[in-house]
């Protein structure tokens, strides 16, 4: 299976903070990576890189390509990116949010594929965005992620302040994305053995370096990974 996102030897830094330092990882065709590691690790920076919101060095490549460097530009080539605090516009109705997800990549459409997934919006399309529960915003996040038909999708901490039985529907919308269609991923997420059950490879991130990588069967039974993030 081929690489569709591959990070070589990047670099990333707040002003004149450094965060990144060399971080190489790679993310198949169709395959879902996690992305762990302690607060302050680095993780959600390697996703703001990839999207071009972070002043970086070394070589992001989509497809073989290198990415753009602007978030429009990422956005465009097909990488879709849900932040940490979900990020929806609290003003707007759902349908217009929905909207800037297929806007922001220049695309057209795509609500029905939304829909598919998420039926209930639909039935609120002229809903304040503002006005949604928690969980309901952060599906509200991840749907307008779909609107742009992205290749690779990043998620930065989606189970963050939600209950477990949302954090679980969440997840099988993203399996089923993954499975059905095939559509890759990059998830950072704070309960490690959630993020390990839904991906097949995952990255260990300490310090802006990454520290151990592999399958997620490999992790599971590292000591070090078992003590310091899955407790036990």
């Amino acid at each position: 299976m081929s690489a569709l996102l591959e990070l070589r030897d990047v670099h990333a830094r707040y002003g004149a903070v450094k965060v990144l330092h060399g971080v190489s990882l790679s993310v198949r065709e169709g395959e879902v990576v996690a992305l762990l590691g302690a607060n302050g690790a680095g993780k959600t920076t390697t996703l703001r890189t990839i999207s071009g919101m972070v002043k970086r060095s070394g070589e992001i490549l989509l497809a073989g390509r290198r990415i753009a460097s602007s978030p429009e530009g990422v956005a465009r080539a097909g990488v879709a990116h849900v932040p940490e605090g979900r990020g929806t516009f609290a003003e707007l109705s759902v349908r217009d949010n929905l909207r800037l997800g297929a806007y922001a990549a220049g695309r057209n459409g795509g609500f029905t594929r939304a829909y598919a997934y998420f039926p209930w919006l639909e039935e609120r399309a002229a809903q304040q965005a503002g006005t949604l529960s928690g969980g309901e915003q952060q599906m509200l996040a991840l749907a307008r992620a779909l609107m742009s038909h992205p290749r690779l999708l990043l998620l930065d901490e989606p189970s963050l302040g939600l209950a477990p039985r949302v954090v679980r529907e969440l997840f099988q919308i993203v399996r089923r994305l993954n499975e059905e269609e095939g559509l890759a991923v990059l998830v950072v997420e704070q309960n490690a053995s959630l993020a390990l059950d839904v991906a097949t490879r995952a990255y260990v991130l300490e310090t802006g370096r990454v520290a151990l990588e592999g399958s997620s069967d490999e992790l599971r039974a590292n000591d070090d990974v078992r003590r310091s993030y899955l407790g036990y």
